[in-house]
């Protein structure tokens, strides 16, 4: 492809998990390039329904259902700016630029491709590199449907066909990978299962209300962001959907009050936070709603969010969980991290509170340093 002298495939996916259909996919640039970079997209989030699991165990996984390749494959994690694609279109290329110069790779000489297949809403990106080659991939089939990693999930979480049938629907070597981990891990594979049916339940019951409203139908909740010398007021949740993670206060708009209203309310109620409502709201400086289709995995899920900041002091407010929330405490700013917090509630946090950072470019290089061992 192209005069230059080595060509690397790019592969992007949240393999969520791996599967015989992007088997297919490495095994079609077979011939047509000389290595390929999987990019591993949602790497460092909690574990949830959509996300089962962490970018440590899908990379075993790929790496499993890889052996035996004719081609080098190697695996990078990529993490999400859900508001900003235009940054985690800088994230791609950041990452490829520092592998090709660990695998000296001469840019000069060396020609990208990005292989994928557009299938949904999620798969626009492959539009956002002219600079580089597009080689389009095509879907694998099973008796007629596409092979995806959704249904994938519901067949190993939910399982209404025999297992030798999930194996030669979603490949015999990759199932086997994620089946040994389900029996390691029950007590996690309980909980996704947990997490799932909530979120099924809560799907179908929007679902059943549209059919009478005869149009789509948001879900209207309000957050609270919290600040207090360097600290963050955050929840673990204690009910699903992301029973354990971490959260900032806040739930659903009742009908008779402000999102501002609502969002002191259940900052009250989850935090027991005792601090008047007028001075409460003296405390209130920013707000700003967060509205991104894919934040939720329940469905379309609205928030806004509210930035209160307390001044700084040798005593911090007093805090403790309450009503849905398991505990609430302080946590420093400088120690949060996106793969413990719910749903799209980092990158809030990293709207209102400059000081929280992710250093992409450190995170790949430590990943780098592992592939040279």
């Amino acid at each position: 492809m192209g005069d230059k002298r080595h060509t690397l495939a790019v592969f992007i996916g949240r393999f969520q998990p791996f599967h015989i259909g992007h088997l297919d996919v490495l095994e079609n640039l077979s011939g047509k390039v000389d290595s390929t970079l999987m990019l591993v997209g949602s790497a460092y989030r909690p574990r949830s329904w959509k996300n089962p699991f962490t970018y440590a165990e899908r990379k075993r996984f790929i790496d499993a259902g890889t052996e035996g390749l004719d081609m080098p494959v190697d695996v990078l994690p990529l993490i999400d700016t859900l508001y900003n694609d235009r940054s985690w279109a800088s994230n791609v290329r950041t990452a490829v630029r520092l592998y090709m110069r660990a695998k000296g790779l001469d840019e000069d000489t060396t020609e990208i491709v990005l292989t994928g297949f557009e299938k949904d809403r999620s798969s626009r990106y492959l539009g956002w590199f002219p600079e580089w080659t597009m080689l389009p991939a095509s879907p694998s089939m099973h008796e007629g449907e596409i092979i995806n990693a959704t249904d994938l999930r519901e067949a190993i979480f939910f399982p209404g066909e025999e297992f030798g049938h999930i194996s030669r629907r979603f490949g015999n070597r990759q199932i086997a990978q994620v089946a040994g981990w389900v029996k390691k891990n029950p007590a996690l594979a309980e909980m996704i299962q947990a997490e799932g049916a909530f979120i099924r339940s809560y799907r179908e019951k929007i679902r059943t209300a549209e059919e009478v409203f005869g149009h789509p139908i948001p879900i209207n909740t309000a957050d609270a962001v919290v600040i207090q010398s360097g600290h963050i007021l955050l929840v673990r949740r204690g009910l699903q959907p992301g029973k354990g993670t971490l959260a900032l206060p806040g739930g659903h708009i009742k009908p008779n009050e402000t999102a501002l209203t609502a969002s002191m309310r259940e900052l009250r109620q989850e935090t027991k936070l005792d601090v008047p409502p007028k001075l409460l709201r003296n405390r209130y400086r920013a707000r700003q709603v967060f509205d991104h289709p894919e934040r939720s995995e329940r469905g379309w899920v609205r928030t806004e969010a509210f930035l209160f900041e307390f001044e700084d002091g040798a005593k911090f407010e007093k805090v403790r969980g309450s009503d849905d929330a398991a505990e609430a405490m302080w946590v420093p700013i400088s120690e949060i991290t996106p793969d413990e917090m719910f749903e799209d509630h980092f990158s809030i946090i990293q709207h209102f509170v400059p000081d929280v950072a992710t250093s992409y470019s450190s995170i790949l290089m430590a990943q780098i340093g592992e592939l040279a061992q």
